[in-house]
């Protein structure tokens, strides 16, 4: 059983009431999993516990109960956003033991296991959640691959209408496989076909139509991504978008990016311009190889060149407040054979591909490619779990995970939960 902790909407105020956050999780995981819940009217008030030890009601009560309702099965407690807990341990706010204490709740009860989401512009941090997370517990969620793209836009929607892999070859080639663009073109193709759902195929054409509602879509997140680049990183990702501008044929190799640079009065010498393309590699913004620097997300180039005189300001962000963009270029015909390459992890099936989707407000911004820092303990299907959740556009992106209604909320203590 899979239970999101979404700390965004509920940061740790306190010890106990970090407790029964989790508790409260892991509840709505039970009642989700089919599990008898009404014996959970059985547990003692925490507020009844001596001394208000809501680790003793957790260690004693709470979990030893949960795990005889789940039967032998797993419980993945799932803290997204787990920078409210490093926030809420360099206030004081947490005890500074509370790391440890849950790595020892790992071993109390084997089947017990956290996985933690941070935003990747925590990344540096990782090291802060010791020792419930070590060294090579961290996973980096990087771009989705040509293969993952083309799954999320035809399985979800089999026996509704039809992708064929060029099309979502296109798709690919605008969003790099930036999961959130990815899933918000899935979302768009939807609506189409519920508008005309006589139009059971999507076609290359289709693509290109949407294309500039999805530049819109993505154009917070292109700035944000340029706001956390450093001065270099800028200079270069801006000369490298103007001089595929100039000559979208030309090969584009650091030497060219040194020259483009120096004529526009912002000269850095090549150990410079190379460190700045492994950073911005390291982003997924650019491909470097043989065959020269290209950047991954035709949506991101259009959004360089449409403001990149206003770029050569290092530092300075595009107006939040200016007339309505143009259309990104078209993609060519040329670019859209389908992609061959591996996927490096297969993904999972959705969870509720048949779900139709629901209108919902647009997400926070957030480092988009890659998205999240995962950093994982112990569950491996719980992992399996959050990269499955990517795969469902069958509504689209909101802001942060879609929160789903607790049917049973904690107050101190479970109680009052519905009979059998």
């Amino acid at each position: 059983a899979c239970a999101p902790v979404y700390l965004s909407e509920t940061p740790p105020l306190s010890e106990p009431d970090f407790i029964l956050t989790l508790a409260q999780a892991a509840t709505e995981a039970l009642i989700a999993s089919g599990a008898r819940v009404s014996r959970l009217n059985e547990l003692p008030p925490l507020e009844a516990e001596a001394g208000d030890d809501s680790r003793a009601w957790l260690v004693e009560h709470f979990l030893p109960l949960t795990f005889s309702l789940l039967r032998g099965r797993r419980l993945a407690l799932l803290p997204d956003d787990a920078d409210h807990v490093r926030n809420a341990l360099r206030t004081g706010t947490l005890p500074a033991d509370i790391l440890s204490f849950l790595r020892d709740l790992t071993r109390m009860f084997p089947l017990l296991g956290f996985v933690l989401t941070l935003d990747a512009e925590y990344e540096p941090e990782i090291d802060a959640f010791s020792p419930l997370i070590g060294l090579h517990d961290s996973l980096r969620l990087t771009a989705l691959a040509p293969e993952e793209t083309r799954w999320l836009l035809q399985q979800p929607a089999r026996g509704r209408y039809t992708v064929p892999d060029e099309a979502a070859a296109l798709v690919h080639k605008a969003t790099g496989g930036a999961p959130a663009l990815v899933q918000h073109f899935g979302f768009q193709l939807y609506q189409r076909w519920e508008r005309e759902p006589a139009r059971s195929t999507v076609s290359q054409e289709d693509i290109r139509a949407l294309t500039p509602a999805l530049y819109q879509y993505g154009e917070p997140d292109f700035r944000d991504e340029w706001l956390r680049l450093s001065p270099n990183e800028k200079r270069v990702f801006s000369a490298v978008g103007q001089v595929l501008y100039s000559d979208p044929l030309h090969r584009v190799e650091p030497k060219a990016i040194e020259r483009y640079l120096a004529e526009a009065a912002q000269p850095l010498d090549l150990t410079a311009i190379h460190a700045a393309l492994r950073g911005l590699e390291y982003a997924e913004l650019v491909n470097a190889n043989s065959d020269g620097v290209t950047i991954t997300s035709s949506l991101m180039q259009a959004w360089l060149q449409e403001n990149g005189p206003r770029l050569h300001a290092v530092g300075r962000a595009p107006r939040a407040a200016r007339a309505p963009a143009p259309p990104p270029p078209a993609i060519a015909p040329e670019e859209a054979s389908a992609a061959t390459a591996p996927a490096a992890a297969p993904p999972q099936p959705p969870r509720t591909a048949a779900s139709p989707p629901a209108q919902a407000p647009r997400p926070r911004a957030r480092r988009g490619v890659p998205a999240r820092l995962a950093a994982a303990l112990a569950v491996l299907a719980a992992l399996l779990g959050i990269l499955a959740a990517l795969a469902v556009f069958s509504t689209p992106p909101a802001a942060g995970p879609l929160r789903v209604q607790p049917t049973v909320t904690l107050v101190g203590t479970p109680t009052a939960l519905p009979g059998p």
